[in-house]
């Protein structure tokens, strides 16, 4: 045995002083210079590229593999700039040489200094590496279902990667754009197969209307064997500046915790991401399967509360709103999940200043999906402030174009609740409403409750060219109308319940219009109701008064009209009411007409014939007491929030006249005939 120990240690010693001598001679007589030609010419081969070797090449051997290149340059494609498509200044590789007998790689330092790369696309879409490849491909070498050292797999150590003062230029004829990747630095030591080591990369981005610098830091791992990659602590830094960034210059961060991929399994995951920019802070977390099969994502984002107008302002938006108070705060929270056939956000939880929104909404295929719901929110705050000038009875609606490309496109399947809302002055409660829309064609179907009553309806919205076409068809049940007018109509006009069905249409391209250009028709009853404002009983007091030359009365009470109903149906046409069966049922007389109300200029137009109703109201003034029975035309004219009524008790008495003379008429015709019969009777007696 000591023998043989002895025999193999004299062959170990005989093939080390070979390699010694081999690496002696190797350094002493190969220049490796002299090849530069062939070098040149097998690049040019496999490129299809003339390829120049300006620096020297080094060569050392022992006790390390090393060699360095110095200036070397790869020419352009034919029909490009006539500078290269590549050039470094110099590189250089240290390779520990005993170590690869026993299957390790161990580099010292892989060093590329100088590195230009110009890319380009021509106006024709071709680009200047498409042609790459030479005379011939290189083939792979046949699989043995084993690694390339026949089963042992390689194990792979760097001390130090260094990239230093690289760059990358890109120019797009067909965009007419150009981009520059300039400066770029990297550091990476101490790398090992599943072994964290630090990475630095520093670079600068430049287009035609933006410059960024950026600076990354991190903790990587590779698993090239078993496919696992990890990064940790990543901490990147991004300031930017031009017109094409965001608010003209700033800075964004991003960190996370780790993120590791691994291909073998297909996962991946991502924790503790956290975004910084205008002001805004994102945080979140993903997890991924399947990834080079069918990819599906899960994960949580959180967009901390942040102050949406200064957001708007840094990107120079601006933005009125009717109460400048809005827009104040915002943030948002919401789970991810991805599939090929859905991207959702689940859970989601919304506040706005003071409103909360929550539920779900994404994407199934290209129709929109919804179920939200909303605790309460007054969108009349948020709407343009109301305009001056020739359109200030529209007041905002002018300034709200209908978005009609939006609408053609539209493919919608969802459901929205709001515990309370205002909207076009009107405060609305329990609204619920799903919609649905494809191909420029949208229907809802809300409902709510309103002022004491209930709202149900359905409403359809067609794009045709650039106009929409809105039909409208609602039930309203046990509406109180006082709250209802004050806030429509900004006067409390008339109290009372209201209930009334509307079957309208319009078109247009903005609310303003849409309001104006209302057809239709409309049914109501109110009840148990009063004109306020007006005094009816006082009012006829008054006129016969004046008729008669008698002293002005007393009113009794504030000026209001108590009723028992009001009924009507009406046709609307260009936002004019007309109708041609109204009738009002008052304590003292009742009333049936026809008029209309200009609903944009708020005018009224009526003529009505009232009929006494003898009771104790018409009793109570002996002037007035002997009117039961008779009839008075009333005109009523004015506006909806500042009406006149006009008694004409000049026609009642022409008519109480004429209806006197025919009666005095009919008693001489009645008498005349009896003296008539009396004589022809005399004289046939004879």
């Amino acid at each position: 045995m000591g023998r043989i120990l002895k025999l193999l240690g004299v062959v170990v010693g005989a093939v080390l002083v070979f390699i010694v001598l081999a690496t002696i001679a190797v350094t002493l007589f190969v220049d490796p210079n002299d090849y530069k030609t062939e070098i040149s010419a097998a690049v040019e081969r496999a490129t299809g590229r003339q390829f120049s070797l300006e620096g020297d090449l080094e060569l050392d051997v022992f006790p390390r593999l090393r060699i360095t290149i110095g200036a070397a340059e790869l020419a352009n494609a034919a029909g490009f700039a006539d500078g290269p498509f590549a050039s470094i200044e110099g590189a250089g590789l240290a390779v520990g040489l005993l170590p690869l007998l026993s299957g390790r790689i161990e580099i010292d330092e892989a060093r590329l200094e100088g590195l230009v790369l110009n890319l380009a696309r021509d106006g024709q879409g071709r680009n200047n590496w498409q042609d790459m490849g030479g005379a011939s491909a290189v083939e792979s070498a046949p699989s043995t279902g084993e690694g390339a050292t026949g089963g042992t797999a390689l194990q792979l150590d760097v001390d130090a990667l260094v990239i230093t003062r690289a760059e990358v230029n890109w120019s797009d004829a067909v965009a007419g754009t150009q981009w520059q990747l300039g400066d770029f630095n990297l550091l990476a030591t101490g790398l090992g197969p599943d072994t964290a080591f630090p990475l630095s990369v520093d670079f600068s981005l430049t287009g035609d209307e933006i410059d960024v610098a950026v600076t990354a830091s991190m903790n990587a791992t590779l698993g090239l064997a078993d496919n696992r990659y990890r990064l940790e602590d990543l901490e990147v830094e991004i300031a930017g500046e031009g017109p094409a960034w965001p608010g003209g210059q700033g800075d964004v961060s991003l960190s996370f915790g780790a993120f590791e991929a691994d291909l073998e399994a297909e996962t991946l995951s991502l924790e503790d991401l956290t975004l910084e920019m205008l002001g805004v802070t994102v945080t979140g977390t993903l997890a991924g399967r399947q990834l080079l099969s069918d990819l599906t994502l899960a994960g949580e984002i959180q967009v901390e509360e942040f102050d949406p107008q200064a957001l708007l302002a840094t990107v120079g938006v601006e933005l009125e709103t009717a109460d400048p108070d809005v827009l104040r705060r915002a943030s948002l929270s919401a789970e991810l999940a991805y599939d090929a056939n859905r991207m959702m956000l689940e859970g989601v939880e919304v506040a706005l200043d003071d409103s909360r929104l929550s539920g779900r909404l994404g994407l199934v295929g290209d129709r929109l999906t919804f179920d939200l719901s909303i605790d309460s929110i007054n969108v009349d705050r948020y709407l343009p402030p109301a305009s001056t000038g020739a359109a200030e009875d529209e007041g905002s609606l002018d300034e709200v174009d209908l978005p009609l490309e939006a609408l053609r496109t539209l493919s919608v399947a969802g459901r929205m609740t709001i515990g309370a809302t205002r909207f076009a002055g009107l405060t609305l409660s329990d609204v619920e409403f799903s919609i649905s829309a494809d191909d420029g064609l949208v229907s809802m179907e809300p409902s709510a409750a309103l002022y004491g009553g209930t709202y149900v309806g359905e409403l359809t919205i067609r794009v045709t060219g650039n106009t929409v076409s809105l039909s409208i068809e609602q039930r309203l049940t046990g509406i109180d109308a006082l709250p209802l007018g004050r806030d429509l109509m900004g006067a409390e006009i008339v109290s009372g319940t209201i209930s009334a069905s509307l079957d309208l249409a319009a078109t247009g391209t903005n609310l303003g219009e849409i309001r104006r250009q209302l057809d239709g028709d409309i049914t109501f009853a109110l009840t148990d109701g009063a004109w306020e404002g007006v005094d009816m009983w006082y009012e006829l007091r008054r006129a016969r008064a004046l008729f008669d030359g008698a002293p002005t009365p007393a009113r009794d009470g504030p000026a209001r009209t108590p009723f028992s109903e009001v009924s009507a149906s009406v046709v609307l046409e260009d936002g004019v009411l007309t109708n041609r069966d109204l009738k009002v049922d008052l304590a003292f007389m009742t009333a049936t007409g026809s008029g209309t109300v200009n609903l944009v200029t708020d005018a009224i137009d009526f003529d009505l014939i009232a009929q006494f109703v003898d009771g104790p109201i018409l009793q109570s003034d002996p002037a007035m007491a002997g009117l039961a029975g008779d009839n008075l035309p009333l005109k009523v004219s004015g506006s909806l929030s500042s009406p006149s009524v006009l008694p004409d008790f000049s026609a009642m008495v022409r008519a109480q006249a004429e209806e006197a003379i025919e009666e005095r008429i009919q008693e001489e015709r009645e008498s005349f005939e009896d003296r008539i019969r009396d004589r022809l009777r005399g004289i046939f007696d004879r």
